[in-house]
């Protein structure tokens, strides 16, 4: 009970600094302009015992970051702040989570998480959103349309494994490997974008891709990366990151199964004979 009361106490804090001072707001591609933002206090409850309050922005329900992860740890973590990078270092037993201002996503004992619409700087605090949490937490998540209201489970409650145990090596390796040589110059979004693709063709049930990554990847004709040999380029931590974000489950580009840059490739064969999904920055995308 102690704890549920500064949970809540922290979160009527920060509800009160949001409606009474104009935050400021940062998230991908915001380039960290001032935005006064329009907030709604949401309840939540875990396991049907109410914990205070999120705030619904964008239509997304966001929670503070510190004070979220330490009521569901039970005490204290360890923060640092990197004011150069705006980065945030979350260390307790069995977690070590980085978020950075302004970034896509977070990294959660080599894992990562991604947050489509951002996060939130307001007056130094940290917002982020309440399923990514969730996720850490191995906690259920539901959403009560009539009672605006998040109900949390804890039934499965503890800490997701860990990158290491998650990934397998073969996979992120290869992967990663792909998307750096077909987008390493695309934003985040489009990079989840191109390893979705080959993560739908592995899946077709046709199985006329290939059963694996490699295989996909690999397979005769498809990839110029691969004929040219740039597929063997060391890629860089943002095409490391794209690959586990799509390994973890995110998606950008729906069932797309190809996709090709209209300044340098040949898209004629797919605007005539495939369905256009979406574009993303310099790529187009089809299923």
């Amino acid at each position: 009970m102690k704890r549920i009361r500064h949970l809540l106490c922290c979160f009527t804090v920060l509800f009160l600094g949001l409606c009474l001072c104009p935050p400021v707001s940062a998230s991908p591609g915001s380039e960290g302009e001032n935005r006064v933002l329009s907030c709604t206090e949401v309840p939540l409850y875990l396991d049907a015992e109410y914990l205070g309050s999120g705030f619904l922005l964008d239509s997304v329900t966001y929670v503070p970051l510190l004070t979220f992860t330490e009521y569901m740890l039970g005490h204290a973590c360890a923060v640092s702040w990197d004011q150069d990078t705006d980065t945030a270092v979350l260390s307790a037993d069995g977690l070590e989570l980085t978020v950075t201002d302004g970034s896509g996503y977070m990294t959660v004992n080599e894992r990562c998480l991604y947050f489509e619409k951002g996060i939130y700087n307001v007056n130094g605090t940290l917002l982020v959103p309440v399923r990514a949490l969730a996720r850490v937490f191995c906690l259920g998540v539901e959403w009560d349309e009539e009672r605006w209201t998040v109900l949390l489970d804890g039934g499965e409650r503890g800490l997701f494994p860990s990158g290491g145990e998650y990934y397998s090596s073969d996979d992120l390796y290869w992967l990663s490997r792909v998307i750096f040589a077909e987008a390493n110059t695309q934003p985040l979004p489009g990079m989840i974008g191109v390893g979705n693709v080959v993560l739908n063709r592995m899946g077709d049930e046709s199985g006329c891709f290939g059963r694996t990554i490699f295989d996909v990847i690999f397979q005769p004709g498809q990839f110029d990366v691969v004929r040219n040999g740039t597929i063997y380029n060391a890629p860089s931590e943002d095409a490391v990151v794209a690959a586990k974000l799509c390994l973890e489950g995110y998606n950008t580009v729906g069932d797309s199964k190809w996709f090709v840059n209209p300044r340098i490739g040949i898209a004629s064969w797919m605007w005539c004979n495939k369905t256009l999904q979406c574009s993303i920055a310099d790529h187009t995308f089809f299923r």
